[in-house]
């Protein structure tokens, strides 16, 4: 599992992880299943307009329920193929975003008066991983991409060091 940390130091500090592109297999998977959402239910209606010849308001549920299940695996697709989270290291604030190549998550923005710097540790085939964890008083930003030990421990340092924490 390769992951990418990429820091960034001008203008302002940003941090870019870059999550592991899944195989290809699995990226055929979920490509699919984007596609059968969204083309099943054109296909339904065109078939319901020459057989019955009319639209019932179940349509519109069956819309809106394989439109929300596309766009939910049209997501898993990006992230998997294209995935980045990104960390901008503001004077007095962090804010965090998923890039999903094509759009963007909601930022998520936390203080950093009372910012705490923690490294959560996940075992994957017999190697330790980390995700960084970032948190004030009331908020937190939690990463997903899961990178080797040794560099969060490193970006981990580099954080504190910005921010004069005790280490």
């Amino acid at each position: 599992m390769k992951s990418n940390i990429e820091l960034i130091e001008n203008p302002l500090s940003k941090i870019i992880l870059t999550s592991p592109q899944a195989s290809i297999f699995c990226r055929i998977i979920l490509q699919f299943f984007t596609v059968f959402f969204f083309v099943l239910p054109i296909l339904s209606t065109v078939g319901a307009m020459l057989l019955i010849g009319e639209l019932s308001f179940g349509f519109v549920i069956f819309y809106i329920m394989f439109g929300l299940s596309g766009y939910y695996f049209l997501r898993l697709f990006l992230w998997n193929k294209h995935g980045k989270e990104l960390i901008y290291l503001e004077k007095e604030k962090i804010i965090y975003e998923a890039d999903y190549k094509f759009f963007k998550d909601n930022k998520t923005e936390i203080d950093t008066k009372t910012l705490a710097v923690e490294i959560k540790q996940h075992n994957v085939s017999n190697e330790i991983f980390g995700t960084l964890l970032l948190k004030d008083e009331d908020q937190f930003i939690d990463t997903i991409v899961q990178i080797p030990l040794l560099e969060i421990e490193s970006l981990k340092i580099k954080i504190e060091e910005l921010y004069n924490l005790p280490a």
